[in-house]
């Protein structure tokens, strides 16, 4: 029994950090959106004169 919930934890801390990593892949790529969107004058941009 205690070798099945240590491999039911094993499987679940992989599982975790599987998805961890994807977060953290996706947080970047929407990172380097945002950036570009925002130099390229896009989402978040002001409208105004203070313009950059």
């Amino acid at each position: 029994m205690l070798l099945v919930i240590l491999a039911v934890l094993v499987i679940a801390a992989f599982a975790g950090g599987f998805v961890l990593n994807w977060l953290f892949v996706a947080a970047a790529i929407l990172a380097l959106l945002w950036l570009i969107s925002l130099f390229a004058g896009g989402i978040g941009a002001r409208t105004g004169p203070r313009r950059f």
